[in-house]
């Protein structure tokens, strides 16, 4: 089979490697689609680059077809449509018991060394276990399947804000996982969406999925407009998708008295808090980080349209041209959200 190696930063060999054997309690699955996350172009640079390693296969958000199955699986058979969960738990620690498999302490993620290399999706074929995969309803594309771990991140993330009826909500990153936030902070019945980021092309799509105020912090004082937007207050709850300290400092300035601040981004090791909003307003900071239960909720939404993953969907290549997605990714002017990957 053809897998993608990384050999350097941004730069991969086209290996051929043996189809894996599914092992007891495992599937093997023919991968149509595999997303590029943001955290695979971050992890190439971050940490210096400890989480994107050469040798490493990468990829953990994809959508394939079940092609054989290993001994004692008798729930699953070729052919079956599938989404992959990428968080591989073990099922038996403290978080685990608790059903916070995404918190696994033994966790590891495909397509990532954060821990240990552990192979991911860019390849065409993959054996994962049963426990990690979830059906794909008939109207739901493999391109749409492979969204389901940075939609599940996004739902994840508004079920753990217990927001109510009417709370206003910023949206600080109007990526992949921001844009899925603004659909469903309109399905939660926000009062008011305000969604910041610096990209004008990815803000008149936020609009359209529901925000009701864009702010381009280059052209505008963000905090101002979060202000004059809210009566002065700030937002009852502002979701960090970016990651930077300039952005959490932002994002703890905008909420307002007894606010809480849902953190997701993660793109640099250490942030700096602003400590005088942050005590002197009761500011709550929550952080997040994978999905747990929601894999089916993601799904059945994308299927009956409540979720609309299509427009995220910006571009696409084949395996052996997998160095022109990043390099659609890092050109600021290409406008890109998902890349997406056939093997």
């Amino acid at each position: 089979m053809k897998a993608a190696v990384i050999r350097a930063p941004y730069r991969f060999n086209i290996e051929d490697h043996p189809v894996p054997q599914p092992g007891p309690g495992e599937v093997l699955i023919r991968i149509h689609a595999v997303g590029i996350c943001g955290s695979d172009v971050h992890g190439m640079e971050a940490d210096g680059g400890q989480r994107r390693q050469p040798g490493l296969i990468m990829g953990h958000e994809s959508a394939g077809q079940i092609e054989a199955v290993g001994p004692n699986v008798t729930d699953w058979k070729a052919g079956d449509r599938v989404a992959i969960d990428p968080q591989l738990s073990c099922g038996y620690c403290y978080a685990c018991e608790r059903g916070w498999k995404n918190l696994c302490e033994n966790g590891v993620t495909i397509g990532s060394s954060r821990k240990h290399l552990t192979h991911g999706a860019m390849r065409e074929y993959i054996t994962v276990p049963t426990r990690q995969i979830y059906k794909l309803p008939d109207n739901v594309s493999f391109d749409e399947g492979a969204t389901l771990d940075f939609v599940g991140n996004a739902v994840h993330v508004l079920n753990r804000s217990n927001s109510k009826l009417g709370d206003t909500f910023v949206i600080i990153g109007t990526g992949a996982i921001g844009l899925i936030a603004v659909q469903l902070a309109k399905l939660r019945g926000a009062g008011k969406i305000i969604a910041v980021d610096t990209s004008d092309s990815k803000l008149a799509l936020a609009a359209r999925f529901g925000a009701d105020r864009t702010i381009n912090p280059i052209k505008e004082d963000a905090i101002a407009v979060i202000k004059e937007e809210t009566g002065g207050y700030g937002a009852d709850i502002v979701l960090e998708m970016v990651g930077l300290p300039a952005t959490y400092d932002t994002a703890v300035r905008a909420a307002k008295m007894q606010g809480t601040v849902m953190a997701l981004g993660f793109a640099a090791d250490q942030v700096t808090i602003p400590i005088q909003p942050l005590l002197f307003s009761e500011v709550t900071i929550v952080g997040c980080t994978g999905f747990s239960f929601e894999g089916p909720t993601v799904l059945n939404m994308i299927a009956d349209g409540r979720i609309d993953v299509k427009p995220l969907i910006t571009h696409e290549f084949p395996l052996d041209q997998i160095e022109s997605g990043f390099e659609v990714l890092l050109d600021k002017k290409a406008d890109a959200i998902k890349v997406i990957i056939h093997p």
